[in-house]
């Protein structure tokens, strides 16, 4: 299956431990496979765009919080209004290419 969102596998740099990063690339997989629509990427910013729901917008930002601390070396917010749900990574290439977002 090609995979929409930010996470393919588990993260060059990622602080969590082998375990839990499996559990969160499952977690994002989960997620994706169910609200992703969209990806945009230039060079050191990518977007992915969700279906908004009260359970995405949750998810997201539950998913995006462990991300901040794990994977603190680029940036990762969410943005919101009534109809849209987007998240944005951002950083250099190289820092994007190690989280591995396809």
């Amino acid at each position: 299956m090609n995979r929409i969102g930010p996470l393919g596998d588990f993260p060059i740099a990622c602080a969590l431990t082998p375990g839990a990063g499996r559990d969160q690339i499952e977690r994002w997989r989960a997620f994706d496979d169910e609200h992703a629509l969209g990806l945009e990427r230039v060079e050191s910013r990518l977007a992915v765009h969700y279906v908004r729901t009260d359970d995405s917008v949750r998810r997201l930002r539950e998913l995006v919080a462990v991300e901040n601390s794990c994977c603190s070396f680029v940036d990762w917010t969410v943005e919101e209004d009534q109809e849209h749900l987007l998240l944005v990574v951002t950083g250099s290439a190289d820092q994007l290419a190690a989280i591995d977002v396809r």
